[in-house]
């Protein structure tokens, strides 16, 4: 480059050679392809920097615009050609505009509308758990329990993951019947004791219900005692009647009360008969006197304002009788005159059409207290048959009962079937109303204790409570395992009812039970809170972990279904997209069970995870370290054991299992993300 350099200064940088001559050949060519190029390269100078012989040379690109002028583009614009083409596609725009906005207001109009996102309501979330005070946790060495005992085991049903408390009837009584329906009885504290356990329970975002009894009061109460001198306006506070003008020594009816006696008792003082469904120290109330009903409102209202959650109404069944007073039909035919009360067709004193006028006159006062982030619910502890039953949820317009019991369930026994497991279920949810919600009394004052009824099928029961479709109602102590306490004698009934079991000290953490008619289980040194609490295989680690997976996705909206059930096994799934799904296992023969779940369902895997196993599995696969993942094509279960597994689903297709009712079906398809 420097010699071309110093030829060009030697020329004295001649101005008038053509420049083409000066280059060579291939320049030369690159020069004529690019002369008319307007995008051509120009060199605009040479500076030399005078070290090392470097140059820095200045490139210009010079550049025009190729196009049509304005003035040709508007010679072409008032052709009418392009005037007509610019309208058309004009209207052409508009016209699929407007008709777009038309079809998608159509199919607005045209496509069905999804129902409400479904919710949760508190009571269907809720594990209930059925506390007698008297028999719980005493506080002044009385040995009976009370308020301020109740208040100081609250940690307790928090540990347990309780999210509402049920309280037995604790009003000022007598004889076993109510003396004031306002007043807490002496021997369990005070209102203010009341106050403070609700204040207490709502801190531990428990919720409260409580026995309401409009059936029946003591036969020593103030309006019983006017109604007997025949006292305005207590007169009619009762059902009274005349017996049989054919013969004065007869009641007015063959209607018996619960244990099989009469239903009547004759009052001297008043020389008539007065009715007594439950004993004749607890005569029946007449619920078709209005200033009764105006009573009973006055009552509910009271624990409404002291912040109460739920009525469990008491005796649901019988609140109004025939007003005819007719005979009732007999159902068994005996050869002597005594019967029992199952023995009559209760058709005139059971479950009476004007029960459900009583319901909507309480729920209209509750509905007055609810909100709808906390709705104040009403229980129905009924005892007449399914089709009755149902009546007592009322309508989809207009609920009266949230929670009626499904006493059914404590039928089941220690034989019980997978058939007749799964027909227990299915019966209550095939009658209910499709707006209703399902119960499961797994235990009760009324009936003998869980384990004295399915024996080591104890986890296994509170299993399929805590995960079928419903609300489990609980009564204290079954968590333990706990049975009913055996007869002192031969041919003497077993006693049901134990105070809580919470340590081995003398008489089980009460302070003392020999001076009252209270009775503790003799083997509370072996069966107690303590000793279970330390214990991760026992049935109160078991009742503890099933509750606290209560507010699982799966089990709030999941699908149900039942992938083996034989008469040995039971099986239960819980699912739901977008969350684990569970899966409970029950071996329900004497002998040890393998169970495979290839195939049996479109929404299992082939692994899952040992959540939760009954507290009778201590070795073996499933008990092999912390939630193993065992294979369900082989499910080894021993004789009377149970499990719960997790897994992932497979939800490739939505199916609802557990209702009849379509319009359970368009909640999957407009909310399955939420609930399939």
């Amino acid at each position: 480059m420097e010699k071309n350099l110093e030829q060009a200064a030697c020329n004295g940088g001649d101005q008038h050679d053509d420049p083409v001559d000066n280059l060579d050949e291939e320049a030369a060519a690159k020069e004529k392809l690019t002369a008319n190029d307007p995008s051509k390269v120009t060199f605009t100078s040479v500076n030399l920097d005078g070290k090392n012989g470097d140059a820095k040379i200045d490139i210009h690109v010079a550049q025009t615009t190729v196009g049509m002028g304005k003035e040709e583009l508007m010679k072409y614009a008032n052709e009418p050609f392009w005037v007509r083409l610019r309208l058309f596609l004009f209207i052409l725009f508009w016209l699929s505009w407007i008709g777009m906005l038309v079809g998608a207001v159509a199919i607005i109009i045209q496509a069905p509308r999804c129902p409400p996102a479904p919710t949760v309501q508190w009571y269907q979330k809720a594990a209930m758990y059925q506390v007698d005070i008297e028999t719980f946790q005493d506080s002044d060495g009385n040995g009976v329990g009370d308020l301020k005992g109740l208040i100081s085991k609250l940690d307790y049903l928090k540990d347990q993951h309780v999210d509402a408390l049920m309280l037995s009837a604790f009003y000022k009584s007598d004889n076993g019947g109510i003396l004031d329906h306002k007043e807490i009885d002496d021997k369990f504290g005070s209102l203010a004791d009341f106050d403070e356990l609700v204040k207490q329970l709502k801190e531990k975002n428990i919720r409260l219900v409580i026995d309401f009894n409009p059936n029946h009061s003591s036969d020593k109460h103030p309006w019983f005692l006017a109604s007997v001198e025949g006292q305005d306006p207590y007169k009619d506070f009762y059902v009274w009647a005349d017996p049989p003008a054919e013969d004065e020594s007869k009641p007015p009816n063959n209607w018996l009360n619960v244990d099989g006696e009469s239903a009547w008792t004759y009052n001297d003082e008043r020389q008539q008969y007065y009715l007594n469904t439950f004993g004749a120290n607890q005569p029946d109330l007449n619920l078709r006197n209005e200033l009764v009903k105006q009573e009973l409102r006055d009552i509910i209202k009271l624990w409404m304002e002291k912040g109460v959650d739920g009525l469990n109404v008491v005796a649901a069944s019988h609140l109004v009788e025939d007003e005819s007073l007719r005979d009732e039909p007999i159902a068994t035919i005996k050869e002597t005159s005594k019967r029992k009360y199952r023995d009559v067709n209760h058709i005139y004193t059971v479950d009476q059409p004007e029960n459900l006028g009583l319901f909507a006159e309480w729920k209209h006062v509750i509905q007055n207290f609810t909100t709808v982030t906390l709705p104040r619910i009403l229980l129905a502890e009924l005892s007449g048959s399914m089709n009755t039953t149902m009546q007592y949820y009322g309508n989809e317009n207009n609920t009266l009962a949230e929670l009626p019991y499904n006493a059914h369930f404590t039928e089941i026994n220690r034989d019980i079937s997978g058939i007749e497991l799964k027909h227990h279920l299915d019966m209550w949810i095939n009658n209910m109303p499709s707006f209703g919600w399902p119960t499961l009394m797994v235990g009760s004052k009324n009936v003998a204790r869980l384990e004295s009824r399915v024996g080591e099928l104890v986890d296994a029961i509170h299993m399929v409570a805590t995960f079928t479709k419903g609300t489990p109602l609980f009564y204290y102590a079954d968590e333990l395992g706990v049975s009913d306490i055996p007869a002192a004698s031969k041919g003497k009934k077993s006693i049901p009812h134990t105070v809580m079991l919470w340590n081995n000290e003398s008489y089980s953490g009460f302070t003392n039970t020999s001076t009252t008619t209270l009775h503790v289980h003799p083997n509370y040194t072996t069966i107690n809170v303590m000793v279970q609490e330390k214990d991760k295989n026992s049935h109160l680690k078991v009742f503890s972990h099933l509750l606290a997976l209560r507010g699982q996705p799966a089990l709030n909206f999941g699908l149900q279904d039942y992938p083996i059930v034989t008469n040995e096994t039971f099986s239960l799934i819980r699912v739901r997209k977008g969350s684990p799904g569970y899966l409970v296992v029950i071996n329900l023969s004497e002998n040890p069970s393998t169970l495979n779940f290839s195939g049996k369902s479109s929404y299992l895997p082939e692994t899952g995870r040992v959540e939760i196993k009954s507290s009778n599995i201590v070795d073996g696969p499933l008990a092999d370290g912390e939630h193993p993942k065992i294979s369900l094509s082989e499910v080894l279960l021993g004789p009377k054991q149970s499990v719960v597994l997790s897994f992932v689903p497979f939800l490739k297709s939505l199916k609802y299992v557990m209702n009849k009712d379509d319009s359970m079906q368009e909640l999957f398809v407009c909310y399955g993300s939420l609930i399939a």
